[in-house]
């Protein structure tokens, strides 16, 4: 029986899949800024962002032939929805509040929760080096975290900073979730777009609710822009999202956030004239540490003996 926190793909496919996924999730945060900038109604955006990603994911996994048996995958789906919509939700709500990139941040904290969680479930066996890579990456995103929250003593918004810190927690438990449920003989862009269209009906309500009308996204053309570009990234992220997903196994997903964090952080300052965290340059080079540490498969091993080489690669 497999470990399903076990890395079951390439090295190099899943490094592809890492940076594709963190670095069009940190592309994402950014613009959320822009249209919050712009005074957009930030759940009707994206709830249309959601739903026509899906769609676009829908009709890539009908001609692949993922989509046999859909109805049997809609509780997974929705499940994974709920993981997915809210933290997108609060990022979406908060970035207008505490930047881009502290919201950014959030998403370095993920990797040890899920590690922690994995441990606590049994899906994840004893690795001296995976422990060492969650803590780097930790280490790395604290160092970002106190930096900003230095740059926002005194603004206010405390409550918006707890909102975005709940992000990696919501997070780290979808990573599990979607592991430990993933129907068998699923395809990853099959289940990225029944996620991302359930997703976008849960969100649908909230944003109904809370903000009335959608008209200025189709009657703002920066606003138009941003809508098309955001479309085309969660496209693109949700299909490696998942694909990392599956070949890499939970606790390697969750690096992703980390990347995110060192890209949106690095980003923001440029874009948003937003300062840039103290400790960046550390913190960078404790991620890219984690990152190697996680995905090494060579001969970091306290083992010699031939039988030991799968338990070390957990």
């Amino acid at each position: 029986m497999r470990n399903p926190t076990q890395a079951q793909g390439s090295t190099g496919l899943i490094l592809i899949c890492l940076m594709i996924s963190g670095i069009s999730m940190a592309a994402i945060i950014l613009i959320s800024k822009s249209v919050a900038e712009a005074g957009a109604p930030m759940l009707w955006f994206l709830t249309v962002v959601m739903a026509l990603a899906g769609v676009v994911q829908l009709g890539i996994a009908g001609a692949l032939g993922q989509l046999h048996g859909w109805r049997k995958l809609l509780p997974y789906s929705a499940g994974a929805g709920v993981f997915a919509a809210l933290p997108s939700a609060l990022g979406y709500l908060s970035v207008a509040h505490v930047g881009a990139g502290y919201v950014a941040l959030t998403f370095a904290f993920p990797p040890l929760l899920t590690w922690v969680l994995a441990r606590l479930l049994g899906m994840e066996g004893r690795s001296a080096r995976r422990f060492l890579a969650v803590l780097l990456g930790l280490t790395g995103g604290l160092i970002l975290a106190t930096g900003k929250l230095e740059g926002l003593a005194g603004r206010g918004g405390a409550g918006w900073v707890l909102l975005a810190s709940a992000i990696p927690f919501i997070l780290a438990v979808g990573n599990i979730y979607r592991t430990r449920y993933w129907p068998k003989g699923a395809g990853s862009v099959g289940l990225a777009a029944l996620l991302l269209l359930l997703g976008a009906a849960m969100t649908l309500p909230f944003a109904l609710a809370f903000e009335g009308s959608p008209a200025q996204l189709w009657e703002d053309g920066w606003v138009r822009l941003l809508l098309i570009a955001d479309i085309l990234l969660f496209v693109v992220q949700y299909i490696a999202y998942f694909i990392l997903q599956k070949v890499g196994g939970p606790v390697i997903l969750s690096l992703l956030g980390s990347v995110a964090a060192v890209t949106g952080a690095s980003a923001a300052p440029i874009l948003f004239g937003e300062a840039l965290p103290r400790g960046f340059l550390l913190a960078g080079l404790l991620v890219a540490a984690a990152v190697v540490l996680m995905l090494w498969r060579g001969p970091l091993r306290l083992r010699t003996r031939r039988t030991s080489v799968a338990s070390d690669c957990r």
